[in-house]
């Protein structure tokens, strides 16, 4: 009875023992498991990607450098993951002002240059931020995390969209409330006397409408050019030619008194510019019907003929 018992009692004790044992190594196993899956969602945070600054200026922008005279470039190729796009990122000084700039090439063609702003942010002890290319006349974007190592003049970088990383670009598209081929919203202009325009006024009309601000430089060289299509079609009452500026009345008036804009000059407001979007220029063209039949951005001092060439072939149309 003893040594049955004794026996009993000493099996029983091995069953608790590798009982124990095996919850030890399936505790173990759990930790394990756990450290190896914080690992793996650890790899899904992409590292940042990186482009060493090079001092110069790439021969793909020589002609905008020389144009609005910068100077002091450097650049910095980021690499899109996508062969058919290429964007270049840089520093630049115009005038008195360093800053930073940005632009994209679709199968070597540029299709937009543009300066951007970094700064230190309390996350960051670098310049930074979050930088969105637009283009195709803003109805794509491509959006990226830029931070400048000013300690290694490196840039720091990730494609982002809807708030995830990247190491490869996305291309999103942008709803507007411009759009080619839809009806022009309504809107209610006020010119530098008072009086109010309103677009819905001039249905049956060809409106052709310039964004501008007095402060925009490619906006300042189509001018000339824009002057000369008002003159061309002077004797069409079929024709309003229409600005909107982005701008106070008093630096409107002002430019005004220096240079000469033959376009029906009105001020555009807060709520305008969230039709317009605050990038400048834009020229487009409304048909009789409201609907807005051409639509392009940025300008140039021989955007003129563009838009000519345009309202030509909708006038000989209809």
């Amino acid at each position: 009875m003893f040594e049955l018992t004794k026996k009993r009692q000493f099996n029983w004790s091995q069953i608790v023992y590798y009982k124990n044992r095996d919850m030890r190594q399936t505790l173990v196993f759990l930790i394990v498991g756990l450290l190896f899956s914080v690992s793996l969602r650890g790899q899904d945070i992409k590292s940042v990607l990186t482009s060493k600054l090079i001092s110069g200026c790439p021969a793909e922008i020589k002609t905008i450098s020389d144009q609005f005279g910068l100077s002091n470039l450097s650049y910095s190729n980021l690499n899109t993951g996508i062969d058919t796009l290429k964007i270049l990122f840089g520093e630049l000084t115009q005038g008195e002002t360093r800053g930073y700039w940005i632009s994209l090439f679709s199968n070597n063609k540029l299709l937009t240059f543009t300066t951007v702003q970094l700064s230190k942010k309390e996350s960051s002890d670098f310049p930074t931020n979050i930088v969105d290319i637009k283009y195709d006349n803003s109805s794509r974007k491509i959006s990226v995390q830029l931070t400048h190592n000013t300690l290694t003049d490196e840039i720091e970088y990730l494609w982002t969209s809807n708030n995830q990383k990247s190491e490869i670009a996305v291309i999103e598209k942008i709803e507007k409330p411009i759009q080619k081929g839809l009806m022009f919203p309504q809107m209610k202009l006020k010119t530098l006397y008072g009086d109010s325009i309103l677009t819905s006024d001039l249905i049956g009309k060809y409106i052709v409408i310039n964004w501008w601000a007095t402060t925009c430089a490619p906006c300042r060289q189509e001018i000339p050019g824009l002057n000369t299509l008002v003159e061309k079609y002077r004797n069409n009452s079929d024709i309003v030619f229409l600005a909107v500026a982005f701008d106070k009345k008093s630096d409107l008036e002002y430019f005004l008194g220096l240079k000469k804009f033959k376009y029906i000059q009105t001020l555009g407001d807060k709520e305008i510019s969230a039709l317009f979007g605050e990038s400048f220029p834009k020229n487009i063209i409304v048909n009789p019907q409201g609907i807005t039949t051409y639509y392009s951005e940025g300008g140039h001092e021989n955007k003129y003929l563009e838009i000519d060439e345009e309202l030509k072939r909708q006038i000989d149309k209809k």
